[in-house]
């Protein structure tokens, strides 16, 4: 018999609440780390990994590469510019491009955030193997609208 999450067999059985109580229940233990030693939000760790990643690009072009909405990504930026972790210019071209980049506080807050943040994921996953953790994965690729924009969650 599979084991029972919240006593409600409908939730239990659902795919849906159930992925999202994974997500919820893994962001609040990162956060928790990544607020408490850091002071930055997982969304935010994740805006500094695209920033060393793709270099310096439009605000715009970093909504669209993290599949957010703008003003999510404009709060987020916002957020890292207060702490240092990026910096803002106006495009000599283009008054209205922002364009952004990740700092040297924000590469150095990046890397520790992320060594801490593996120690977690490795804790939060440790029930599974590591071919159910790959499959997890591979599922999660596989359902995943790479054209949908989400917003705040």
């Amino acid at each position: 018999m599979a084991k029972s999450i919240t006593n409600i067999p409908t939730l239990d059985n659902s795919i849906s609440f159930m992925m999202g109580l994974a997500y919820k229940q893994f962001r609040t233990l990162a956060n928790q780390v990544l607020v408490t030693e850091f002071d930055i939000t997982l969304e935010m760790l994740g805006t500094l990994r695209a920033l060393e990643q793709l270099g310096e690009l439009p605000q715009q072009k970093l909504a669209e590469a993290l599949l957010r909405e703008r003003s999510v990504i404009k709060r987020l930026v916002d957020n890292c510019i207060k702490r240092k972790l990026i910096a803002a210019h106006k495009s000599d071209t283009n008054k209205k491009a922002r364009y952004l980049s990740i700092t040297a506080k924000g590469i150095a807050v990046k890397d520790a955030a992320h060594k801490r943040i593996q120690q977690v994921t490795t804790d939060y996953y440790s029930p599974l193997t590591a071919e159910e953790q790959q499959q997890l994965l591979t599922l999660n690729k596989k359902i995943i609208q790479v054209d949908m924009i989400v917003g705040n969650d």
